[in-house]
């Protein structure tokens, strides 16, 4: 995280020229338009962001290592390839690898850019000699985050390498992030982003900087499946820019569904008009199976087209439903919920407090005082980890003066949060259970009350 303080100290310094060439001459305005080096990097190489016209600081996703590695998926193992037809000719191929293991994601990323493929070599007056030369980039990284209650941090590493006919150059570069998530019903996250920092890219006799950007953006929940990005840029070698954006899942079920997204990206609007800031795309999500399109119009220029393939696996199956119908007018002891991969202590409690008032509003159930719960915790100096446990749901129980323990788990996977719940009676048995699948925190509520009615109605 030293590298924040350095941005921010040539952020203050204005356009002048930045100390160690880390920054371009009149770096973050327009006058410093072509002098960074290492263009590839730019661009995130994920039809998804392409689509919303650059924008996702916020979204977990596993492309997130190209833009924004604090928002790596949490939880089980994920793949991303992505193939973009760029302009004349040229083309990028990104591929990501993520695995999530408790708190912490681990993942690896490589993009390879094919700068011009079959250029023609010419001399100094202009003749062509029929043979062609070699242009490409190439970036491979490794990056680490970890979720914590109030968001998430996360960092990578990355070295790159470039070539043109027969000069070559090596660099090395910093991503860092941060996501700040306040815990359901809030709607909105937080983002903000250092991406690119690192020693100019040296090719032959030149010298460049790399294309260092700051970001910074917020996510909106509009509706249950409806999000607006609104994103800042603040490229060295470019005026700070604006992004407005929209993303729009069409459920099919709570795993799977279409993708409806747009967006407007004000960096080539002067130079392009509209059809230069606008991008669209789509989506389709098949439980972990991904596909997603993006277009992206330059003007006169012409267009670029993006597409991502990705898969998600590796998460536990929730238990299937079982068990036996509890007596009307039973008591209830319900225990804290277990936070399993991906999931935060704060994400656990707020599912528990939900799935404990739903129990209660059934009519079927009598549920113990909460006060009466956390004093017996704290009077037997019971395990929080333990208690999703039916054996220790139905210790605390007994030790409370309830007939049943009411047990849970959270976790993530590539469908969303699965909540499972049971009914423990005495000595741990199990005498039921159910699960459910909200696809977003804000859709705690609604899973809670599924889970509850499949419980109740036994």
């Amino acid at each position: 995280m030293k590298t924040l303080p350095a941005i921010l100290l040539a952020l203050a310094l204005g356009c002048g020229r930045a100390y160690g060439g880390f920054f371009p001459d009149g770096a973050f305005t327009d006058d410093a338009r072509g002098l960074c080096g290492a263009q590839f990097l730019k661009v995130p190489p994920s039809a998804r962001f392409a689509a919303l016209a650059g924008a996702g600081l916020t979204l977990e996703w596993r492309d997130s290592f190209f833009l924004n590695p604090a928002a790596a998926p949490a939880g089980g193992s994920a793949v991303s390839a992505s193939y973009e037809a760029l302009l004349e000719g040229s083309s990028r191929t990104g591929l990501v690898f993520a695995r999530g293991s408790g708190a912490e994601t681990f993942s690896a990323g490589l993009l390879y850019n094919n700068s011009s493929p079959g250029l023609e070599k010419f001399d100094g007056a202009g003749n062509g000699s029929g043979a062609e030369f070699t242009a490409y980039d190439a970036a491979l990284g490794a990056g680490w985050a970890r979720r914590l209650a109030w968001g998430a941090l996360g960092v990578n590493l990355k070295y790159i390498k470039s070539r043109l006919a027969e000069a070559s150059g090596a660099s090395a570069a910093l991503d860092a992030g941060l996501v700040f998530r306040e815990p359901s019903p809030s709607a909105t996250e937080l983002a903000v982003a250092v991406r690119n920092f690192g020693p100019p890219l040296k090719l032959g006799s030149q010298t460049a900087p790399l294309p260092a950007e700051l970001s910074g953006g917020l996510k909106w929940k509009y509706a249950p499946d409806f999000n607006i990005f609104i994103e800042g840029r603040l490229p060295a070698d470019h005026s700070p820019y604006l992004i407005f954006a929209g993303e729009w899942f069409l459920r099919s079920s709570a795993a799977s569904g279409l993708f409806l997204r747009s967006g407007l990206n004000f960096k080539n609007y002067d130079d392009h008009g509209f059809m230069g800031a606008f991008a669209g795309g789509f989506g389709l999500k098949l439980g972990g199976f991904t596909a997603d399109y993006a277009f992206s119009p330059y003007g006169e220029l012409g267009a670029a087209h993006r597409m991502t393939l990705g898969l998600a696996w590796g998460s536990a199956p929730a238990p299937a439903a079982t068990g036996a119908r509890l007596p009307v007018g039973a008591l209830l002891a319900v225990a804290p919920f277990y936070a399993e991969s991906g999931v935060t202590e704060t994400e656990a409690a707020v599912v528990r407090n939900l799935v404990e008032s739903e129990l209660a509003k059934t009519g079927r159930f009598k549920v113990t005082d909460r006060s009466r719960v956390e004093f017996v915790l704290a009077e037997q100096k019971l395990s929080y980890a333990g208690l999703s446990a039916p054996a220790e749901a139905g210790q605390l129980a007994a030790l409370a003066g309830a007939g049943y323990g009411v047990f849970g788990s959270v976790s993530k996977d590539a469908a969303g949060y699965r909540i499972v719940v049971g009914f423990a009676g005495p000595g741990g048995t199990v005498l039921a259970s159910e699960s459910a699948v909200a696809a977003e925190d804000y859709l705690f509520r609604d899973a809670s009350r599924r889970v509850v009615a499949g419980l109740a109605g036994r």
